[in-house]
């Protein structure tokens, strides 16, 4: 992997972000599919979906079948588990970006753990990197920048942090009111830089 550049935007999306992430995506590049990464216990030939809401867990990679088939991903893609018992699909690749969903965070009550996207372009793979360019420009172009604050004293950082994002609806209901916070770990809480500006 020596030969292949990393990309990874951390980010914080409802499944209503997530929805109107996708058609974005659709709109803009109509061969953008979806993987069902739940899958991977029982199936070796996953198939390619038209909607991100038809995927479950976690994991979802989002994928441009102009660059890789169907059955190329089963080719190129899929793997047996070395336990014998079902199977991996890649989750970076050409052709491929991974979608870490945020989801509930476990350590506090009312808060959203970010979640990311995830991309290896190899060397020369111009498609992979136009791909991943329009992956990534149609995530920013809603995302919202987000600052920290120290839930006890309610202080807020004066700087957007870079790594992240937050998405309309994320946002709006994890905007630090009553607890309700993004969040990176226990001691790493965000909120929208906007949210409870004067």
């Amino acid at each position: 992997m020596a030969d292949t550049r990393m990309i990874q935007q951390c980010l914080f999306m409802t499944a209503v972000d997530e929805d109107e992430f996708a058609g974005a995506l659709l709109k803009v590049r109509p061969s953008i599919r979806f993987i069902n990464m739940q899958e991977q216990p029982d199936n070796d030939r996953p198939r390619y979906r038209d909607r991100i809401d038809e995927c479950e867990g976690f994991h979802v990679t989002i994928v441009d079948a102009s660059i890789i088939s169907e059955d190329d991903f089963h080719d190129r893609y899929v793997k047996r588990h070395p336990s014998g018992k079902g199977w991996i699909y890649a989750l970076v690749g050409s052709g491929l970006v991974s979608l870490l969903r945020s989801r509930a965070a476990g350590f506090l009550q009312d808060a959203l753990l970010n979640g990311e996207l995830r991309a290896s372009i190899p060397a020369g793979d111009e498609d992979t990197g136009e791909f991943v360019a329009i992956v990534l420009r149609e995530a920013k172009v809603r995302g919202e920048k987000v600052v920290s604050i120290d839930a006890a004293t309610g202080q807020r950082g004066t700087r957007a942090d870079r790594k992240f994002i937050a998405w309309p609806d994320a946002a709006r209901k994890f905007d630090g009111l009553d607890g309700a916070y993004l969040a990176n770990g226990a001691q790493a809480l965000f909120v929208p830089k906007g949210a409870g500006a004067a």
